[in-house]
């Protein structure tokens, strides 16, 4: 079984999206000959930077380059696709953090030179994770390699890398790929698999991804995993959390506006549609930050976003009804309030908490220009009854996760949960098998005030035990088997990601589907 971003895994830097600063210069390079002997690929994850290295090596071993596009039918170009060339070597660098694994895998093989190729291409993902004395040991060679050496370091952390390693090499920042870029590479998925997905499913992808364009591709295979022609909206409900933009659009608008009861019947619908609040939650700060750079660059030239140019024309209008300074309110009062959801007695309070501190119809901060800007002005302004007032609310809700917390210990302790939880697992399978697979891959972390704390691989997979139905599903299995009220925290440990394509294979069989990673 192939996943969507391997099958689709660019070949031809023609084919690589949203990053055409770095796609022109590694051309150019090509083109005159003039290859560094060591690059710095950094920028977030998924947005491809190994691809970019393989598409790099591809192209100057290649025996028939074509307009500097690697050709993709010589025997160097196959091996490199099928990665196994030996010129090329691939290393991980967060499993080979050693001194002795750089020596031996890098410093002593690049004396030796490529067997069939031009050059021999060290390719280091995740260099950052090498020790010290490992980076060190690199240095000399890094610094005055080979002729027929080059090196390719890529990173999500650049600020690990000692400043030696990093002015050794010539560097290229990724960026996260935009909203139109990467609607266009799924749309040109949807098209070669013949299979039509409403476009507000697209959109839901591309929000959800971040501009993580590995992301946005695996949640599109889950999607296709339906096995269906004609993908609607709801079909994809079961796999894409169900936030959905122009509800989010909404709410924001509704409380800016002050109109809590609008908002109060979003959050509502929400929690009767079992949608995840905190994932709703970290969806309204996304807007909320962009709306407050809005607040900085007026034009929004300069803004990234992952929106729709409409939905975003949508966001700077709201922008423009409110003060920067009470968005900042809003953001910081809300990064609480999220995360106060897993632990509030009710899971929607502290968003309904959230609406009312902030829909005040007497505040004197709504508005910055317009009509509402001259109600303003005519407006009473905060008087002294009405200064307590969003701080006797914080205060409450303060108080009632404080009297939670110190008044729910729980007696049962993470090593009996261990002893029980292949049980607990064979419970939760009758009524949501696709749990299971989730939960054998989770590792239970610790026990304590605030209940049982587990850790999964991926982001999807806690999307998808934080959903409200699943979450009280697995809480309620817990009540069973330990007779005491246990909550649930979940978060994300990538270190236990499957490593080898065996696992991969195993883990794809299990689930039925397309693997997130």
């Amino acid at each position: 079984m192939t996943t969507i971003y391997r099958k689709y895994r660019p070949q031809t830097f023609s084919d690589v999206s949203g990053q055409d600063h770095v796609v022109k210069t590694i051309i150019n390079e090509i083109a005159s000959e003039k290859i560094a002997h060591a690059y710095l690929f950094s920028g977030p994850r998924g947005t491809g930077k190994t691809t970019m290295a393989r598409l790099l090596a591809k192209a100057v071993n290649c025996q028939n380059r074509k307009k500097n596009e690697p050709c993709n039918e010589c025997s160097s170009c196959r091996e490199i696709t099928a990665g196994n060339n030996i010129d090329v070597i691939e290393i991980d660098a967060a499993s080979h953090t050693g001194v002795d694994n750089v020596r031996e895998n890098i410093i002593e093989n690049a004396q030796f030179k490529p067997t069939r190729s031009p050059f021999k291409i060290f390719i280091i993902d995740e260099v950052h994770m090498l020790s010290t004395s490992a980076f060190n040991a690199l240095l000399k060679t890094l610094e005055e390699p080979p002729s027929h050496v080059i090196f390719i370091l890529a990173t999500t952390e650049p600020h690990k890398l000692l400043a030696t390693i990093i002015s050794r090499c010539q560097r290229f920042n990724f960026k996260k790929v935009g909203y139109e870029e990467m609607k266009k590479r799924l749309e040109k998925i949807c098209k070669e698999e013949e299979i039509k997905v409403d476009q507000k499913i697209i959109d839901r992808v591309i929000n959800k991804s971040d501009g993580c364009l590995r992301d946005a591709e695996s949640l599109l295979g889950q999607i296709f995993s339906l096995n269906l022609k004609n993908i609607e909206a709801e079909d994809a409900e079961t796999i894409l959390p169900t936030s959905d933009i122009q509800t989010l659009i909404s709410f924001v608008d509704s409380i800016v506006g002050n109109q809590p009861t609008g908002a109060l019947n979003i959050i509502k619908t929400l929690t009767e549609e079992g949608v995840n609040l905190e994932q709703f939650a970290f969806d309204v700060l996304e807007i909320l930050r962009l709306m407050m750079i809005i607040q900085i660059d007026a034009r929004g030239k300069n803004i990234q976003h992952d929106f729709s140019d409409a939905d975003f024309m949508k966001i700077k209008n709201i922008a423009t009804k409110i003060t920067d300074k009470k968005i900042v309110r809003m953001i910081e009062s809300l990064l609480i309030r999220k995360r106060d959801i897993k632990i509030a007695p009710i899971p929607q309070l502290p968003l309904e908490l959230f609406i009312i501190e902030f829909s005040d119809e007497n505040s004197d901060d709504n508005s910055l220009n317009g009509p509402a800007a001259k109600k303003n002005t005519e407006t009473k302004k905060e008087t002294a009854e009405d200064k307590p007032r969003a701080q006797t609310i914080t205060q409450t809700i303060k108080e009632t996760i404080s009297h939670i917390r110190s008044h729910h210990q729980i007696t049962t302790t993470a090593e009996q949960i261990k002893e029980k939880w292949a049980d607990l697992i064979a419970k939760i399978s009758e009524q949501n098998h696709s749990l299971t697979f989730i939960l054998k891959m989770s590792e239970i972390k610790s026990v304590d005030s605030e209940g049982l704390h587990i850790t999964v691989p991926y982001s999807f997979h806690q999307d998808k035990i934080n959903d409200l139905k699943n979450k009280k599903l697995i809480e309620a299995r817990l009540n069973d088997m330990f007779s005491e009220k246990i909550l649930l925290n979940c978060d994300v440990n990538s270190s236990q990601q499957p490593k080898t394509e065996e696992d991969l294979n195993n883990l794809a069989a299990d689930f039925g589907g397309e693997i997130v990673v």
